[in-house]
């Protein structure tokens, strides 16, 4: 899982803080937590994947229909 984390995925960390992953480096990864917050954690650190942004963008697609 901590492989396949891309730009756009909702993750939550073990220590319980919800984000959007903003970039993605070798050893960390940048959640943006609020409007104007990121925070970068190791990619150890993420406990689970919430959505994916295209997952979001279907849903979105299917509520306007």
């Amino acid at each position: 899982m901590l492989s396949a984390l891309k730009k756009g995925d909702k993750v939550v960390t073990i220590g319980g803080i919800h984000g959007t992953i903003q970039s993605v480096r070798e050893h960390s990864v940048v959640l943006k937590v609020d409007d104007n917050t990121k925070i970068e954690f190791n990619r150890s650190a993420i406990s689970s994947i919430v959505a994916a942004k295209e997952d979001k963008e279907e849903e979105e697609k299917q509520e306007n229909e």
